[in-house]
């Protein structure tokens, strides 16, 4: 998981901004907006050489943010696995990919400066910190676990 924490660092640097959606439109994935399934927040697929990604057009804002750093997410660490043929064959470990992916979007939009400098990070709880970082409990806890930063609560 440290490989994942290290590549979402790096498009934070190499782009200088830990926004999903520019970073997505400087390295020239596009990102549209349908009405999906209520169960489906987003998805992404590679089109000739381009990748795309949809996001549910009844998401708020803050929603469509963590969507997209998720389905960066997979564009970064799973480019070559067919989510589609995935959904189709048991077998495969989907949760596993749905987790990194969702790592990825936590280490991408949590700013560990910020909650340490600004906020006193030691003694903040998971509810805090997704307060700040504007992320479900849910990512700060997986980050939490994942990279031990923060004290869980």
């Amino acid at each position: 998981m440290n490989d994942i924490k290290q590549k979402a660092a790096y498009l934070k640097k190499k782009y200088n901004t830990s926004n999903p959606f520019e970073i997505c439109e400087q390295m020239g994935i596009r990102i549209f907006y349908f009405d999906l399934p209520e169960s489906v927040n987003g998805l992404f697929f590679k089109y000739f050489k381009n990748y795309i990604i949809i996001i549910n057009s009844s998401l708020c804002y803050e929603e469509c943010r963590v969507t997209a750093a998720h389905e960066l997410g997979h564009i970064i660490l799973h480019k070559s696995v067919n989510s589609f043929q995935l959904m189709s064959n048991t077998d495969m470990p989907i949760q596993k990919l749905e987790n990194e992916a969702d790592y990825f979007a936590s280490c991408l939009l949590i700013d560990e400066k910020e909650i340490y400098s600004d906020y006193g990070g030691n003694t903040l709880t998971v509810r805090d910190v997704a307060c700040i970082s504007r992320l479900p409990e849910k990512l700060v806890q997986l980050y939490i676990n994942k990279s031990g930063l923060f004290p869980p609560a």
